[in-house]
């Protein structure tokens, strides 16, 4: 399953975006079992914008290990990744630096299990394509001592906002309180999104738009045909 956001941005805020070193960031959602108190987010996907942008992403993930240090400012290191995309419903035991899969884990979720000493977390990462740019990142990060296991339970929710550039996987320290939430489904895997020049937000616009484009021209009609009344008036 694809899911897909359409993200236009008007050259007003494209020039508070660039002058002020800040960057569109996309944080998504992944149920830990069991939560470790004091996890941050991750910024799985950074980029400074378009006018038009499109973001796209399917439902492959891979378990990593890594040594990282989670911590605010930190991007997130994958010293080991699993080399193909996870079974749904499978174990992934981490041994001698490597993941090996194997069926008997809860459906609908992905469980790592750490069968190696030392300081490690845990996560998943998935692919986005950002502008016809492809990347790999983090989406959370978890510590699991030696000989436990956590599962991990992506969900398709993102959320949206303006922050400081930094890398993808980066550990932020915490997600901006104007943040727009965006839950997709496999009915409606498409999100329109516009944004707030006032208040420098992101905004849901109609399921109607079906691409960025199409967004940009509905606000370039909407500006002539104010004018026209202007001057009807």
């Amino acid at each position: 399953m694809q899911y897909q956001l359409n993200i236009a941005i008007d050259d007003n805020a494209l020039t508070t975006i660039y002058s002020s070193g800040l960057a569109v960031t996309l944080v998504k959602s992944v149920v830990a079992n069991p939560l470790a108190s004091g996890n941050l987010p991750i910024a799985w996907v950074q980029f400074q914008p378009l006018e038009s942008n499109l973001v796209t992403w399917i439902e492959n993930y891979y378990a990593y290990a890594s040594t990282t240090i989670a911590k605010s400012g930190a991007t997130i290191a994958m010293t080991s990744r699993a080399p193909a995309p996870l079974q749904t419903g499978w174990t992934y035991t981490f041994s001698t630096a490597q993941f090996t899969g194997t069926p008997g884990g809860a459906s609908g979720t992905y469980t790592v299990d750490n069968q190696m000493p030392g300081n490690f977390t845990f996560g998943l990462a998935q692919q986005a394509t950002v502008n016809n740019v492809q990347t790999l990142a983090p989406l959370n990060t978890q510590s699991v001592p030696y000989n436990m296991s956590a599962t991990f339970t992506p969900q398709e929710e993102i959320s949206i906002f303006l922050a400081s550039c930094v890398d993808n996987g980066a550990v932020i320290s915490q997600v901006a309180d104007n943040a727009l939430t965006v839950t997709l489904t496999s009915q409606n895997p498409t999100a329109n999104i516009g944004f707030n020049d006032t208040d420098n937000s992101f905004y849901l616009v109609g399921s109607q738009l079906v691409s960025p484009y199409g967004y940009a021209r509905s606000i370039g009609a909407g500006a002539s045909r104010l004018a026209q009344l202007g001057r009807q008036g």
